[in-house]
């Protein structure tokens, strides 16, 4: 990571890097690299490469934030059902303003009087009046409109399109499964590869996330976490279901911004950002954050305004695409990432950093008692919050109040470890099995002083369960380093 595993506590990053792996990046100095410049995460784009490469880049990952001695986690990104044109005359084609476009299931080349949509319920899916979407969004169509075997359009904005470019229909209720046959494949590859997130692409509803759910648990008995991607108009809706049923969501604005009026994205990405917090979810803002740095070796003004606003807004991490896959500087980008964030946190007043104490009832106890240690920490002007845990929940539910001070989650779980990279502000360190309250209290002193090059005497919280082996969080003690 770019700061020093035994950073004091005012120089650390509390906003998490998730950067994509891809040809760009796919040996190992080229890792170290990003590991150094910051990285707290790797994601794995399941929708490009094949089989043999997705491996190699978990195993080489793996490898490298080994020797590098680093909590890295690997988010496997599922590629998802996502709606696509067929081939078209020399691979790509302009549609012209006005002119009318059939859309049906006819595999023949595509022309600029015809496109092949592979969906069996296309006719039943669109409606007359319904915009239709290709690409990037940059070319639109209105349905005039639809017989037994096609849709019949007519073009409102002109412009290129290419073969198998997505088709997006933002007022349709499509209906199929969230995971096909290639998506299982690729869950399968991820998890025995020991990928510790899934991201699930194209989430409409919280079925989506149960579904997916048991696909993991049908595979592996270890705990593995699931990023619900919004991408889909239709999330929006549902976004409460999803979240408590997800570990966390990405707000995916390439899709998303087509779905959505554009002008509506921003507002959008703040309200999913809260509510994900809110919901004690880990938030990841995706897509074009620094995209000129595919070519070029600084970001632009608005890119770099981008990132401090998803940072301000409390996103968990924000994520690296093509930059860090395909572009020309990869490690460079993740450092202006990390440049960005902590310019950003360093000029947040610490009254900004917290959220403010709740004042309706705790769902659980555990809420209450994460409350109760960021209030301890800041009245007694405490330098950590040490939460030994077991599955990373309690250490999570500290980090979405945002404290002033840093929190350092105490595992003997490799994997907990390692899920806890995408929590904002929380550091790790391994702690050995079975101690009892006295000797856990004693390590997560010398483990503060250790990783924070504390002072003897500075006061540190922690919060815990009592009795310790196995027991929920229901303990706040204050203790020194």
């Amino acid at each position: 990571m770019a700061e020093s595993r035994r950073a004091g506590p005012s120089s650390l990053r509390r906003t998490r890097i998730l950067a994509t792996l891809g040809p760009a990046t796919s040996t190992a100095p080229a890792i170290r690299d990003l590991l150094v410049a910051g990285a707290d995460a790797f994601r794995i784009n399941f929708s490009h490469g094949t089989t043999e490469s997705q491996r190699s880049l978990i195993r080489t990952a793996r490898a490298v934030s080994e020797r590098h001695r680093s909590e890295v986690a690997i988010v496997a990104d599922l590629q998802g059902p996502k709606l696509r044109i067929g081939p078209v005359v020399g691979d790509s084609l302009d549609l012209v303003a006005g002119r009318p476009v059939v859309l049906d299931a006819n595999p023949a080349p595509g022309t600029p009087e015809r496109l092949s949509v592979a969906l069996p319920n296309l006719a039943t899916a669109a409606r007359a009046g319904d915009p239709v979407l290709l690409g990037d969004g940059n070319v639109e169509l209105h349905v005039d409109r639809v017989t037994a075997g096609a849709v019949q359009t007519r073009v409102v904005q002109g412009g290129r399109v290419h073969s198998h470019q997505g088709i997006y229909l933002p007022h349709a209720r499509l209906r199929g499964p969230v995971l096909d046959a290639k998506d299982l494949a690729d869950l399968g590859v991820a998890l025995e590869e020991g990928a510790d997130f899934v991201a699930l692409s194209f989430v409409t509803e919280g079925h989506d996330v149960e579904h997916a759910r048991r696909e993991i648990r049908r595979r592996t008995p270890r705990p593995v976490g699931i990023i619900a991607k919004i991408e889909r108009a239709r999330a929006l809706s549902g976004i409460e279901e999803i979240l408590r049923l997800s570990d966390g969501i990405m707000v995916a604005r390439g899709d998303l911004g087509i779905e959505v009026p554009l002008e509506r994205l921003a507002v959008e990405q703040k309200r999913l950002l809260a509510l994900g917090q809110r919901a004690g979810r880990q938030t990841i803002v995706a897509t074009q954050m620094l995209l000129s740095m595919v070519n070029s070796p600084r970001p632009t003004r608005a890119e770099a305004t981008d990132v401090a606003n998803a940072i301000l807004d409390g996103a968990d991490a924000v994520m690296l695409s093509e930059e860090s896959a395909v572009g020309g500087y990869p490690a460079l980008a993740v450092r202006w990432m990390d440049r960005i964030a902590r310019a950003t946190e360093g000029s947040i007043a610490r009254e900004r950093f917290r959220r403010p104490p709740s004042r309706t009832p705790f769902a659980r106890t555990e809420e209450a008692v994460a409350e109760a240690a960021v209030q301890t920490a800041e009245t007694t002007g405490a330098r950590a919050i040490v939460v030994p845990t077991h599955s990373g929940r309690t250490a999570h539910l500290v980090s979405r109040l945002r404290p002033v001070v840093p929190i350092l989650a105490l595992s003997r779980l490799a994997s907990t470890r390692r899920r806890l990279a995408l929590s904002w502000g929380v550091r790790t360190a391994h702690v050995p099995a079975r101690l009892s309250l006295d000797q856990l209290r004693r390590l997560a002193e010398q483990s503060a002083r250790r990783e924070y090059r504390l002072e003897p005497g500075r006061p540190v919280v922690m919060t815990a369960g009592y009795p310790v082996e196995g027991r929920p969080t229901n303990l706040v003690l204050v203790t020194s380093t």
